[in-house]
């Protein structure tokens, strides 16, 4: 059923990218047709396996199903003589006709978003609960973060970012940070502690482990975070009373900070009973709820250690009540484990969860720093076989964005990502104040849009039709870009025509198209090179950068870096990390 469901989200990737890009030619099509301008050919596909021409105009098909072409020969400025295939002489286009035609690819992209977008507004999609706070309370952060050595605390209440008092969703607060939306050099947080005001200025530091390889600054604390919860049908909550929107207060009395908690809480859970208290319009109730086995997943050993996802280094953020890294260890969130049985994890990164399924249930010794920069210590623990389990909820709400918000939605990011380049360019160059990592590398391509693409339909149909709409809206803005070779280009050189009341020189226009030609395709080339550096595991990236400095000799001593490794389990991970993963690409 996987397979068959990877190959329908594969097909449903070349159908709707190909789809995208022949809308746009359409749209160029169609108006050049109005206008009356010469159209050789119109292709659906690349490398023609079939053609015919019908009123002078030759329709093909092609056996690359990657989108489409229409050559128009009218619109390009690069040359004196415009001829057919025939080499007969063909007159310039008239400037409005050049400035109609090139103008109707990008519309009809933008329209057919919103035509898409119709679906995606009735039936929704699922989206991570955006709740809105005006304060966030540090439930958690690493001593070796940038922000805890300024000195953020845990429990500490920021009611300000960059001198503003906010109301936002903490993806919104993250990506203000990692977009540097203020312009600051130094992020300032202000905070209360204890009833006293605080205030705390730091430079953001690069969090590799929100986004393995891309190098982005991010908030490395995690806050308090309200859970609320979608019952599935058939699911265990379902059946025990949960409704939709009861957010998560308490587990077996235990306080939930998250929905990584309630997860692990749950996985741990061996089936037994557990007590939710929930809030459920404005009333607090308690739910018992009996967890099932996940299908297809067998029993395994496991300790009950969850550990940051803030760092690279395996630092406990919590431990599982009941497991036995908590009820005996006595492992405390902050330690940072640093041995598996005399093994440096350090040679393995992100394999501690490997390692304990294969040492199986005999007693481990880990190497411990108490809160991470102690003395090391030895901590002795024997797994148990653990079935992980879970009660059937989706984190996710269905949201009904119209298509003219989804619209405004992807005109923001743009609007953030450009200045976020552009800062990072000025900063380059020494002119600019603020400090921002985004770069040209963070940019999504086509195989990473696709990968992504691929990923949506994995998760839902109706994410996979969100990111087209987005891929189309992208498409049609960035085709407006005045720039030679884009459509905006043509429009502007068309423009140029009517305030000069005569062609531009072809001396000036074909060097400058030409420059802008190979610059985008320099361009692309670059944004490949990174799309496809994205796509190799990053612990091969890891081994290859270690072996590049030793043999340059830089390495000193004992190398690598030790990969975040989290012991609850991947398959619930998974249903909320891809689509978040899949809304940031499109985004960029």
């Amino acid at each position: 059923m996987e397979t068959l469901i990877l190959i329908a989200s594969v097909v449903l990737m070349v159908i709707f990218f190909g789809l995208c890009i022949i809308v746009h030619e359409f749209g160029h099509f169609i108006v050049a047709k109005f206008c009356g301008l010469h159209i050789e050919a119109f292709s659906v596909g690349f490398k023609k396996i079939w053609g015919k021409t019908v009123n002078g105009v030759e329709y093909r098909i092609g056996c690359i199903p990657c989108g489409g072409y229409v050559d128009l020969p009218q619109i390009d400025s690069t040359s004196d003589e415009i001829t057919d295939s025939q080499g007969n002489p063909l007159p310039h286009a008239e400037p409005w006709k050049r400035i109609a035609t090139a103008f109707a690819g990008p519309f009809f992209n933008i329209i057919f978003s919103l035509f898409l977008g119709i679906f995606v507004w009735i039936f929704g999609i699922p989206q991570p609960d955006q709740d809105r706070y005006s304060e966030f309370t540090v439930h958690y952060i690493p001593e070796t973060c940038p922000e805890y050595e300024a000195g953020l605390r845990a429990g500490d209440r920021i009611v300000k970012l960059n001198g503003h008092t906010f109301d936002m969703s903490w993806s919104e607060f993250m990506q203000t940070i990692m977009l540097n939306d203020d312009n600051v050099k130094q992020v300032t947080l202000d905070v209360m502690r204890a009833g006293e005001p605080l205030q705390i200025v730091y430079t953001p530091g690069i969090n590799d482990t929100l986004m393995p390889g891309e190098k982005i600054t991010a908030p490395f604390f995690q806050p308090e975070m309200n859970v609320f919860l979608y019952p599935l049908p058939g699911g265990a909550a379902k059946k025990a009373g949960i409704q939709p929107e009861d957010r998560v207060i308490a587990v077996d009395g235990e306080p939930v900070f998250g929905s990584d908690e309630l997860i692990s809480r749950i996985s741990f859970s061996n089936g037994k009973e557990l007590s939710l208290l929930v809030e459920r319009a404005g009333n607090e109730v308690t739910v018992n709820v009996t967890p099932t086995p996940v299908p297809g997943i067998a029993a395994r050993p496991q300790i009950g250690i969850v550990f940051s996802t803030a760092n690279s280094r395996c630092e406990v953020e919590e431990t599982v009540p009941g497991m036995p890294a908590a009820a005996v260890a006595a492992l405390r969130p902050g330690d940072v484990i640093t041995e598996f049985n005399g093994r440096k994890l350090a040679d393995d990164p992100g394999k501690f969860a490997e390692l304990v399924a294969e040492n199986g249930e005999k007693e481990i010794a880990l190497t411990v720093l108490r809160g991470g920069s102690g003395d090391p210590v030895t901590v002795k623990v024997t797994p148990r076989m653990v079935t992980p389990h879970e009660i059937g909820v989706s984190f996710y709400r269905i949201e009904h964005p119209t298509p003219f918000q989804q619209f405004a939605n992807v005109l923001k990011m743009t609007e953030r990502t450009l200045q976020s380049l552009g800062h990072t360019l000025q900063s380059k160059i020494g002119r600019e104040t603020g400090y921002t990592t985004i770069g040209i590398q963070h940019l999504s391509g086509p195989l990473s849009i696709g990968r992504y693409m691929i990923l949506s339909f994995q998760g839902s149909f109706m994410r996979g039709l969100y990111l087209v709409v987005v891929i189309s809206f992208s498409l049609g803005l960035f085709n407006l870009l005045p720039i030679p070779v884009l459509d905006g280009g043509h429009i502007l050189i068309a423009l140029i025509e009517i305030v000069i009341r005569r062609p531009v020189p072809v001396k000036i226009v074909k060097p400058v198209t030409y420059f802008f030609m190979f610059a985008l395709i320099g361009f692309m080339v670059i944004v490949s090179f990174f799309d496809v550096k994205k796509m190799i595991p990053q612990r091969w990236m890891d081994s290859f950068e270690v072996k590049i400095h030793r043999a340059s000799g830089e390495l000193r001593g004992e190398g690598g870096s030790e990969g975040v490794s989290e012991e609850s389990l991947a398959p619930f991970k998974q249903q909320t990390q891809t689509a978040e993963a899949a809304d940031e690409t499109a985004s960029e």
